[in-house]
């Protein structure tokens, strides 16, 4: 039975895709055998779908190429947070630690629990450092404890003698840069108020000034802090904590 050219190019999707019966592509292996026009239509529609694939494997490498590209941005952008969020937890470490070893605070006298024992004050509270800041006769010696955080929690910050007492040398840099033995008459205990005009004027903090200004300076700071301080010795009577 002679089949026309227009049924075979009908067909002849169907057999590119290998999705005809038997008898089907037997018809279409004889016809396109005898007829070069079919046979040629054949070869155009393979050469198509060999460029539909390729366009089709250019497109999945556009897409891959794009998808990859983001992925980098992603991953780039994690390392980022990542990085950042290290450096930001380091530095909060640093200064956590830093508030816990060096903030000072203040030890109120109640909290103190100074004791006269052996002409010495002591006592047996945990605490960091006692600042000591003597006027500039020499005859007036005010104190302070301070402790930090990890003070509380630790025993080796605990030293017993505050002042060695009057029966002990005291040596101190007068005015004029000499070094002189200090003879205490009377002994304060910052207050509150006096702890915090003595941490922010700073001025007390570091030896007795030599020049003028500075001198007067230091003399003023010393009564405003010594006003706002409890007495708890004097020469005369003792220990009055």
């Amino acid at each position: 039975m002679k089949i026309s050219c227009d049924v075979i190019r009908d067909l002849l999707p169907l057999y590119i895709d290998d999705i005809l019966s038997n008898d089907s592509k037997n018809l279409v292996d004889e016809h396109i055998e005898e007829c070069e026009n079919c046979n040629d239509e054949l070869r155009k529609l393979s050469g198509d779908e060999i460029h539909s694939c390729a366009v089709n494997q250019n497109e999945n490498k556009s897409i891959y190429d794009s998808l990859n590209k983001i992925r980098k941005r992603i991953s780039l952008k994690i390392q980022l947070t990542v990085l950042t969020s290290v450096i930001f937890t380091s530095i909060v470490v640093v200064f956590a630690c830093d508030y816990y070893d060096n903030h000072r605070i203040y030890v109120p006298y109640k909290e103190a629990k100074i004791e006269w024992i052996k002409d010495s004050m002591k006592t047996y509270e945990k605490y960091r450092d006692v600042d000591r800041v003597i006027s500039s006769d020499g005859k007036t010696l005010i104190l302070v404890l301070n402790r930090t955080h990890r003070t509380n929690n630790d025993s080796i910050y605990s030293d017993q003698v505050i002042w060695k007492g009057p029966n002990r040398e005291y040596s101190y840099e007068d005015e004029k840069g000499e070094e002189k033995l200090a003879d205490i008459e009377e002994v304060y205990y910052m207050s509150s108020d006096a702890w915090e005009r003595y941490k922010e004027r700073e001025v007390l903090i570091y030896n007795i000034p030599q020049d003028e200004f500075n001198l007067e300076r230091y003399k003023r700071e010393f009564n405003v802090v010594k006003r706002k301080s409890k007495l708890i010795w004097t020469k005369s009577n003792g220990f009055i904590g």
